[in-house]
């Protein structure tokens, strides 16, 4: 007979709560060994648009926002096309027919250099600057700004990478981006040096070092923007800029520009995640417009230099996608199949030629959770994805998918032909560690979701001790808002590329064919 008497009502009971307070107890500990979160800014972020909705829009940036200050000092555009009256609008009207404003621009041809020229009379501290280039398909093609501040007598810089040009179309009804670095100080005084070594008269930091490089290739025109850049501290910036300038460049200089400046920051900077390693990843290739392209450029020159990393070796060969709308999304879009086609810039004897191997690499423009479905891109971004929102690093930039802008390798790779001026902005976790956060994740960022939570956190994430002596782990976060949803969708069998020809063949349906040619050049 058994000695075991039967269980009653109440020792259930006390089972019950005994497994309670198991489970809360577990769960405590698990909750103390998770590691503290703490969101850092990317200083990144898409510009706001009309069509979009209030939510849409949060967080995101205006001309006004970076022009509207009566404490400007000095204003410096680089772009491609300007409307200067608009430009001019948007600064304060305490300071916008007092300070200087240099404009570097693209205008080429006679017709708009006159344009801008005849509009410059009416702004006599407006400064015109147009660089040289030699090649016809070459272009000023960069998007930036230099922004001097003077507040109190306390004076400070800051530098604005973006992908729109100057004019209203572009920052108010399209999808741009924009990279905005801290306001940075001026330096101590050049006899003395800082913690960071940062030396008055010598290049303080990469981001300065680099910026320095670039304006150098516009010669004397701005010697002394380039004089008053190297006063200041730029060490606080996090991105690393990559820039093209025109030319035939070779040994030592081959290494600053495009494409093989860029393989040689992922190959320094970017070491793979084991799951990015193990489970592979998406290069993300995405733009507006699109050159005259050769597949053995795309898949040879293009692919191996955004492929590379510290530990590319080591992982899986990553997958190649290239995002451009369909004809049903740019129908559907706001700027519908006319309009569009003023920015959206690939041609269809361009498509034809690539279209065997292009059409491998294609996918949808969905941007439902990004907020932009209907809002047509011309923001230029390239990223390497993993996992559910996992990113090894992003790059906004000025430079669309061509061998102009990215340049062409010649002479056994010893030689990158640059046709145009371009500049991005590269991020990756690696420029944002610092003593206190070691453990650093990019992760994609949505409209609804504006701090994403990582899926998994590393267990090597740094122990800092918390006021009571206890050991807390910290991991570092910067959210980076894609204009577009992750993971990415391939074109379906019905789907049709856009091509500029869907833009004459709707014109000239409505207005007829000569209309359509003069509408769409």
């Amino acid at each position: 007979m058994s000695s075991s008497r039967p269980r009653s009502e109440d020792d259930g009971q006390d089972l019950k709560l005994d497994n309670n307070k198991r489970q809360k107890t577990d769960h405590d500990q698990e909750e103390q060994h998770k590691p503290r979160i703490e969101y850092l800014d990317s200083c990144t972020q898409l510009l706001a648009s009309e069509g979009v909705s209030e939510e849409g829009n949060f967080g995101c940036v205006r001309l006004t926002d970076l022009l509207y200050h009566d404490d400007l000092e000095r204003i410096v555009q680089f772009n491609f096309t300007v409307d200067l009256e608009y430009l001019m609008e948007n600064i304060h009207p305490k300071v916008r027919s007092k300070i200087p404003i240099t404009v570097v621009h693209g205008h080429r041809f006679d017709e708009s250099k006159r344009a801008i020229q005849n509009e410059a009379k009416n702004w006599p501290n407006v400064q015109l600057i147009a660089p040289y280039i030699s090649d016809k398909y070459g272009t000023h093609h960069t998007k930036a700004m230099l922004l001097f501040f003077n507040k109190n007598g306390i004076q400070s810089v800051r530098m604005v990478v973006c992908t729109a040009n100057l004019c209203q179309a572009d920052w108010e009804t399209m999808t741009q981006g924009i990279y905005q670095t801290p306001y940075c100080p001026l330096k101590p005084n050049k006899s003395t040096k800082n913690q960071e070594g940062v030396v008055g008269s010598e290049y303080g930091s990469r981001f300065e070092r680099d910026l320095v490089n670039y304006m150098n290739a516009y010669n004397t025109s701005l010697r002394e923007i380039r004089a008053l850049v190297r006063l200041y501290d730029w060490s606080a910036c996090k991105g690393i800029l990559i820039g093209s300038v025109p030319g035939y460049h070779k040994g030592d200089t081959m290494e600053l520009w495009g494409l093989q400046k860029l393989a040689n920051v992922l190959r320094t900077h970017v070491s793979l995640d084991q799951d990015c390693v193990k489970d592979g990843s998406t290069i993300i290739a995405q733009c507006s417009s699109v050159g005259s392209l050769r597949g053995q450029w795309f898949q040879r020159d293009f692919t191996r230099c955004m492929s590379e990393a510290i530990n590319s070796s080591k992982a899986k060969t990553p997958e190649i996608k290239f995002m451009y709308p369909t004809v049903d999304e740019v129908c559907q879009s706001h700027s519908g199949i006319i309009s569009s086609a003023g920015f959206l810039r690939l041609e269809k004897g361009v498509y034809e030629q690539s279209k065997n191997w292009l059409d491998t690499h294609l996918c949808k423009w969905i941007s439902t959770e990004s907020g932009r479905q209907k809002i047509m891109p011309h923001i230029k971004t390239y990223t390497r994805v993993y996992g559910f929102n996992s990113i090894a690093w992003h790059l906004l930039t000025s430079a669309n998918l061509s061998r102009a802008a990215w340049g062409e390798f010649q002479k056994g790779n010893t030689q990158l032909h640059i046709k145009s001026f371009e500049l991005g902005v590269f991020l990756c976790p690696n420029l944002f560690e610092t003593p206190e956060y070691t453990d650093i994740q990019l992760l994609a960022a949505t409209v609804h979701d504006p701090k994403p939570m990582p899926v998994t956190l590393s267990n090597n994430s740094m122990i800092t001790t918390n006021e009571d002596g206890d050991e807390d782990r910290v991991a570092g976060i910067v959210p980076i808002r894609l204009p577009y949803d992750l993971p990415v969708e391939a074109y379906g069998p019905q789907d049709k590329c856009y091509t500029r020809q869907y833009s004459r063949d709707a014109c000239a349906q409505l207005f007829g064919a000569d209309a359509a040619s003069d509408l769409i050049d």
